[in-house]
């Protein structure tokens, strides 16, 4: 069993490793997408079909990109906010 100052050492160890990634983790999700695009309504981007969870966004809809957010951008259909995921362009949410 590790005395009481080796086990403190280990917890030091472990929180500068949280402590280094947390930058990281935070500079990416500075920004809520979705209150972002409620303030920041862009004009309705034209679909063949009503957009729906899952679907894939065509490369033809222009997305807004908050500054802050790397994972998720918007675009608005229908008066309403639709929130993309970037890496796969696939629509997580629908609306405010």
């Amino acid at each position: 069993m590790p005395t009481k100052p080796m086990r403190l050492a280990i917890a030091a160890l472990f929180g500068l490793q949280v402590a280094m990634l947390a930058p990281a983790l935070a500079a990416d999700e500075r920004v809520n997408v979705l209150d972002y695009a409620l303030a920041h309504p862009t004009d309705n981007a034209r679909l063949p079909a009503p957009p729906a969870l899952g679907d894939s966004v065509p490369g033809s809809v222009k997305l807004q990109q908050p500054k802050g957010s790397r994972t998720f951008a918007y675009f608005y259909y229908g008066g309403q906010p639709i929130i993309v995921d970037l890496k796969t362009r696939s629509i997580v949410r629908i609306g405010g």
